[in-house]
């Protein structure tokens, strides 16, 4: 297998812009209203735990990745097929990635052009840069990552800036009926968005500074958080509770109210320029991450030839996973995080470590025997 190393600002870049773009354009946790904000905040140190157990199994195993550490925790017959649904994961989330960035971009901008054709060319662009390699991918985001900073930050000065638009009093009453219903409305937030991020295990492995991984990923969560608290509050306090509830894409609603002066009307670009960033960005890591696993599994030297089939099978997939949008939104925040990114990001890397340690410590007993 081929080598690659990329630094500790570029996984920080990729981490940040890899997690930050999807869970943006929603409003996250609906069913705590105007406490929203809070929850995105409360559940953060849950995506640092994630971080935590994550970034211990990496330095149990510092030259695996999760696809090459499992078979060594659990034994091939359960390590091998973990594998391959960890394989198909990462594929299904580059589909869904997909259908979410092609279905806002036929919204923001060419609503008449068919999703196929739409997807087509965005997979084609992702699949490119999945080809092109881990240590691409890392400088593209190294130098993405500042332009992203800078639409958020000139997207929320715009706001402010529109003539009664932002709307201070949408955040009240604050926890009106205590603190429990806004940690209950928070119960997906350790699976999406921070718990997307524990995924990066496949690329630990290729940090130049394994030292500073760990500082890295648990800054890239917290800087995760509070952007997400920014837009949450941005978000409601544009829209208010009711249309951020109800709408499909809060974020774009948002932007499109933006009028500043008779030249600076319905911004729309702010949001187009984010999207064809962060979502090139994130498609092409789960891309790769499969591609990468796949070559790991079949013990390939180079994963860059599976480009193709899997550009061509995730394309099909982000158009077979639902007939519309909305059935795809129900499907990505009601069933998914449970039936799919809780065990796989949460139950079987905790499982991992323990079974890791028990196995550790019984071989330690056997030899001191």
């Amino acid at each position: 297998m081929l080598k690659t190393r990329i630094s500790a600002y570029q996984l920080f870049a990729m981490m940040l812009l890899f997690s930050y773009g999807t869970a943006s354009l929603f409003f996250l946790t609906p069913d705590a209203k105007q406490n929203a904000w809070l929850t995105v905040l409360l559940f953060m140190p849950t995506g640092l735990i994630l971080q935590l157990l994550a970034t211990a199994l990496f330095y149990q195993y510092p030259n695996d990745t999760l696809i090459t550490f499992l078979p060594k925790i659990f034994g091939r017959f359960i390590g091998y097929p973990l594998c391959a649904i960890y394989i198909l994961y990462f594929s299904y989330s580059a589909a869904r990635v997909l259908r979410d960035f092609s279905e806002l971009i036929l919204m923001a901008a060419t609503p008449e052009m068919p999703l196929l054709l739409v997807a087509t060319v965005f997979m084609t662009a992702f699949a490119y840069g999945a080809f092109a390699g881990l240590e691409n991918l890392a400088r593209a985001a190294q130098f993405a990552l500042p332009v992203v900073i800078l639409v958020i930050f000139l997207d929320r000065i715009s706001l402010l800036a529109t003539p009664n638009l932002v709307k201070f009093y949408n955040l009240k009453p604050f926890l009106e009926n205590g603190l429990l219903p806004v940690i209950k409305a928070g119960w997906m937030l350790p699976t999406f968005p921070y718990g997307e991020a524990v995924t990066f295990s496949m690329i630990y492995c290729s940090v130049n500074e394994p030292s500073k991984v760990r500082k890295t990923a648990m800054f890239a969560i917290f800087c995760l958080g509070i952007l997400l608290v920014i837009n949450t509050i941005a978000i409601i306090t544009v829209l208010g509770v009711n249309f951020a509830s109800t709408t499909q894409s809060p974020l774009y609603e948002a932007v499109r109210l933006i009028k500043l002066g008779s030249f600076f009307d319905r911004l729309d670009i702010f949001i187009i320029v984010f999207l064809a960033i962060v979502g090139s960005m994130k498609v092409s890591i789960f891309t790769y991450m499969a591609m990468l696993g796949t070559a790991q599994l079949m013990k390939w030297n180079d994963p860059k030839y599976l480009a193709i089939p899997f550009g061509i099978s995730i394309l099909i997939m982000s158009i077979l996973i639902a007939p519309n949008y909305a059935e795809h939104i129900r499907i990505g925040l009601k069933w998914t995080p449970i039936y799919i990114h809780f065990p796989l990001l949460i139950i079987v890397p905790a499982l991992a470590l323990i079974v890791h340690y028990v196995k550790k410590t019984w071989k330690e007993r056997t030899a001191t025997c």
